[in-house]
């Protein structure tokens, strides 16, 4: 697809590395782009001079670079030996939030691909701070990824980034001839609370929902091979009720769309996409965001 050109990839060479590189390969297969960089930063301060002292034959900077350079070389040309695919390897030093955020605001990528280690201590405030203020989308690949595109769930909330998103899932499973699933979780109104309505009420706002989800096929075109299912929030997290519908339909990805609001006070708010960048799914998980849209959002906020 047009909106997906250039990709972006962040390697810290660990095993992770391979992993996603790996599933970046993979994912050319359903979506070509133009262009792939492969980004890491070495890290300034501490981690810089431990990892010198792995090499004491290096005596500058620039040798320090070189090795590192020549490793992801080797692990990028596995799999990107050949084709029309443009690659470059990119490296930085200094923090690597702040570098990626940088860069990804300087060379205007479509898609950032990161590793999702799980129980990794931190990430997710680093998740959370590349969410919101990265304006590309982005696609976090766990270490259990499967090269698989065959069931693809993507939870809506009826809105137009929701159906963008739906469709982009659509689309990937396109040439695995693949489902798509779209989740709709909701919630009893308050005013029931802690009661739970009658029968009479629950038919009633069924009703309302399942008149929501047909407007929302109408307006948006949705193909009608795209099932749908309205899931009942009761308790805990909702990535919990996302994770559920991930095992009952053993999904390969989860898609969902992020919203871009004018409001300043939005970077600030923990929203479903916030919680979902949390949450160990064991699957990848892609924020499909409206890049124009988003840029613009933060250019004010920043100005």
């Amino acid at each position: 697809m047009k909106n997906f050109d250039h990709w972006f990839v962040c390697l810290d060479l660990s095993k992770m590395d391979d992993i996603l590189i790996g599933y970046t390969h993979f994912l050319t297969s359903v979506i070509e782009p133009k262009t792939i960089s492969f980004l890491h930063v070495i890290e300034s301060g501490n981690v810089a001079q431990e990892m010198a002292d792995l090499f004491p034959d290096i005596d500058t900077t620039e040798d320090f670079e070189d090795v590192i350079r020549k490793e992801l070389n080797e692990k990028v040309n596995r799999h990107f030996g050949n084709g029309d695919i443009e690659i470059r390897v990119i490296i930085k030093e200094g923090r690597p939030t702040d570098q990626i955020i940088e860069l990804m605001n300087s060379m205007d990528p479509d898609l950032l691909l990161m590793g999702k280690k799980t129980g990794y201590v931190g990430e997710g405030v680093i998740a959370r701070r590349i969410v919101k203020y990265v304006p590309a989308s982005i696609l976090f690949v766990p270490e259990t990824s499967r090269y698989a595109m065959n069931n693809i769930l993507a939870p809506v909330d009826f809105s137009k980034e929701s159906a963008h998103s739906l469709m982009l899932a659509r689309h990937f499973t396109n040439s695995s001839n693949g489902s798509v699933i779209a989740q709709h979780i909701f919630k009893y109104p308050s005013h029931f609370f802690p009661y739970m309505p009658s029968d009479e009420e629950k038919d009633t706002i069924k009703n309302h929902l399942e008149e929501k989800r047909d407007q929302f096929i109408s307006e948006n075109e949705i193909p009608d091979d795209i099932d749908f299912t309205l899931t009942l929030h009761k308790e805990g997290r909702l990535g919990d009720d996302v994770y559920d519908e991930v095992v009952r339909n053993q999904s390969d990805l989860i898609v969902v769309g992020a919203k871009s609001s004018k409001k300043i006070t939005s970077i600030l708010r923990d929203d479903f996409t916030d919680k979902m960048t949390y949450y160990s799914f064991g699957i990848p998980l892609l924020i499909v965001k409206n890049k124009e849209k988003h840029q613009k959002f933060l250019k004010s906020l920043f100005s």
